[in-house]
């Protein structure tokens, strides 16, 4: 039954799927489908901790698995899928268990020569031998009376766990066949990224995206009017055609990884170059903040002084991205320097990424991004490592996302305008410019990349003192 969270007599909102246990933990509780329990070993629901005891949170978390089983289930329950007999992995997982108990291994019927363990005869055997033990005197008639096998064969017999083990014992192990969700297991496993949860989620919800359209096939069955489907559903969502081109160039990533990891590179990729009319003409131009909405910014963070407001003075005065301030670690700031300034630099062990090579760099700290760095270490409790925005950064969870969407509440609210935290960027671009700032220096600031000359790659870039006088100049406006 639904969970009621909220009702105010004209307003009902309930969520589906969680549950509360007597020790405050909350679950993910769903029936599994009839006709899907057996890709479950016949499990009637899915039960799964959501690790949290906060409500919110767990609503959040309940939302990202119910989509995901809905993708998936939509898969198994697509033409495609029942034609191909797929699987999930927990099947194939049991599947290749039961065959090891079995003293038997995938492809093992599929050998010729002397790659040949054991007769196939003996391959029949054993696994004769297993399914009568199992199901009787009528799986063994319905082998030997083709009468009575007209009528039901010894594959009327099999659960999908067994039909999954037949398949891989049968199946040529140096063709083996690999399913999108393979791919992208692989992909996430082997990626920089990886323990990324930010990063996982969004690419596990790309693949959902194909998988609730066209199924999880393997790689290889994908053809051009599946992907034509999956961008057409994508640009119907009602998401910009920027966020749908993100979208298609990590799947086509993610098949590419699959192809070129599993020797599958004689295939084609149907994502790739995928067009989407009308691209870049619902993009929004940016707008810079003006200086009296600077002004006031700048004076309701110092009246307010909170995390929030700490964040925003750093950004408004550096013209970092909200992300790359997020995900800030107390080691990455030099206050007490002789150059006050932050590192923005990775920390992907921590999940901390950057967009580019060109956003790693380090920024001096002047006007409110001094205070707003002073501010935030004073809040941290004199710790010298950890986050320096806890409240949106944990390891491997950098929620960036989050924080601006509170942020932007927060901005349009104060500057009655309609802007949002990367007009910050926008400002200090102009800002640099109005006071004649070289374009080299600009770039180093924001961590813009040049289309400039070679050349400019070459040294160690500039002094923290150069990048400090343009940025007082630029601030003092």
């Amino acid at each position: 039954m639904p969970k009621l969270i909220l009702d105010a007599g004209f307003l009902r909102v309930s969520v589906s799927y969680l549950q509360c246990r007597s020790s405050g933990l909350f679950y993910y509780y769903r029936r599994i489908p009839e006709e899907l329990r057996g890709h479950y070993q016949g499990r009637r629901f899915r039960l799964q901790s959501l690790q949290t005891r906060n409500e919110q949170e767990a609503i959040r978390k309940v939302a990202g698995l119910a989509s995901a089983d809905d993708a998936l289930w939509a898969s198994l329950r697509a033409p495609e899928a029942r034609d191909l007999s797929l699987t999930t992995g927990e099947t194939r997982d049991a599947a290749e268990a039961l065959l090891r108990d079995l003293g038997l291994s995938p492809g093992e019927g599929a050998r010729t020569g002397h790659d040949r363990h054991r007769a196939f005869s003996d391959v029949v055997d054993v696994l004769d031998t297993y399914f009568v033990q199992r199901y009787g005197d009528d799986y063994e008639r319905s082998r030997k009376d083709e009468r009575y096998a007209a009528m039901v064969g010894p594959q009327d017999f099999h659960n999908p766990v067994e039909r999954e083990a037949i398949r891989l014992i049968m199946t040529d192990p140096r063709k083996p066949r690999v399913l999108l969700s393979d791919a992208l297991d692989h992909y996430l496993k082997h990626h920089k990224n990886h323990g990324n949860r930010k990063f996982a989620n969004d690419n596990r919800n790309y693949i959902g995206r194909v998988i609730a359209a066209a199924g999880d096939l393997p790689i290889g069955e994908y053809k051009r009017p599946h992907a034509n489907t999956v961008r057409d559903r994508l640009i119907a969502s009602g998401i910009a055609r920027s966020t749908v081109r993100r979208a298609l160039n990590a799947i086509c990533a993610i098949y590419n990884h699959g192809l070129r990891e599993f020797d599958l590179q004689s295939v084609g990729n149907p994502f790739a170059e995928l067009p989407i009319a009308q691209e870049g003409e619902d993009s929004e131009e940016r707008k810079p903040f003006t200086t009296d909405e600077l002004k006031v910014i700048a004076a309701v963070c110092e009246t307010r002084d909170d995390d929030i407001r700490h964040l925003v003075a750093i950004q408004l005065d550096t013209g970092a991205r909200l992300a790359e301030i997020v995900g800030l670690r107390i080691e990455d700031v030099f206050p007490q320097h002789d150059v006050p300034h932050l590192s923005i630099r990775p920390h992907e062990r921590l999940g901390r990424t950057l967009k580019n090579a060109n956003s790693e760099r380090m920024v001096p700290l002047v006007g409110m991004a001094l205070w707003g760095v002073t501010r935030a270490l004073e809040g941290s409790g004199g710790q010298s490592k950890g986050w320096l925005f806890p409240r949106y950064a944990e390891d491997n969870n950098i929620k960036a996302t989050h924080a601006s969407n509170t942020i932007n509440k927060w901005l349009r609210a104060t500057t009655k305008a309609d802007k949002t935290s990367h007009s910050f960027r926008h400002s200090m671009r102009d800002r640099l410019r109005h006071v004649g700032t070289p374009e080299e220096i600009q770039d180093a600031i924001g961590g813009w990349s040049s289309q400039a000359s070679v050349g400019r790659g070459y040294g160690t870039g500039h002094l923290l003192t150069q990048l400090q006088e343009w940025l007082q100049r630029a601030v003092m406006l």
